[in-house]
């Protein structure tokens, strides 16, 4: 009896055959993946259709996005910007975007104007005015209100920050 006790008794043999719940995961498991690339590929992935549908929308193009417009790229601006503490300068480069070669025509006299304009208000601006995607967007915003109100007759598509260096 004690050699009974001592001796473990070895585990049970698996069935041949073996399980088939595993591949049957597996399968499914790639079923759902390719399903779901699939579907993000028709879609037009994360910058596909949604968007392009939004823009055509916004242009009175329903469902066919707008091509991009003429730009006119103004030049670096430089200016001195509002800190009690130390000089702080800020470079900014703008792209501004038109509907048509005839409103780029327009907004060409009118750049002195614009870049007066920009240079006023970045001018006031502080560091912390400035920094992080929210800042930009506000300065955008803000900026985009005054070239409107600058070029009344132009249809203006977009302002573009293409280069903004803090120092």
């Amino acid at each position: 009896m004690a050699d009974a006790i001592d001796s473990p008794t070895p585990p049970p043999a698996p069935a041949p055959g073996g399980s088939k719940l595993v591949p049957a995961l597996l399968a499914l498991n790639l079923l759902v993946v390719a399903a779901l690339l699939a579907v993000f590929l028709l879609r037009g992935g994360a910058t596909g259709a949604p968007v392009a549908a939004a823009a055509g929308a916004a242009h009175g193009k329903e469902g066919a996005a707008a091509p991009p417009g003429p730009t006119i790229k103004l030049a670096d601006f430089i200016v001195h910007l509002r800190d009690t503490d130390a000089d702080r300068y800020a470079r900014v480069t703008f792209d501004v975007e038109v509907a048509t070669e005839e409103d780029r025509t327009r907004l060409t006299p009118l750049v002195p104007r614009v870049r007066d304009a920009f240079i006023a208000y970045l001018s006031d601006r502080t560091v912390e005015e400035l920094r992080g995607s929210d800042a930009i967007a506000r300065t955008k915003a803000a900026l985009s209100e005054r070239l409107g109100a600058l070029a009344a007759g132009v249809e203006i598509r977009a302002l573009y920050i293409t280069d903004l260096v803090i120092q």
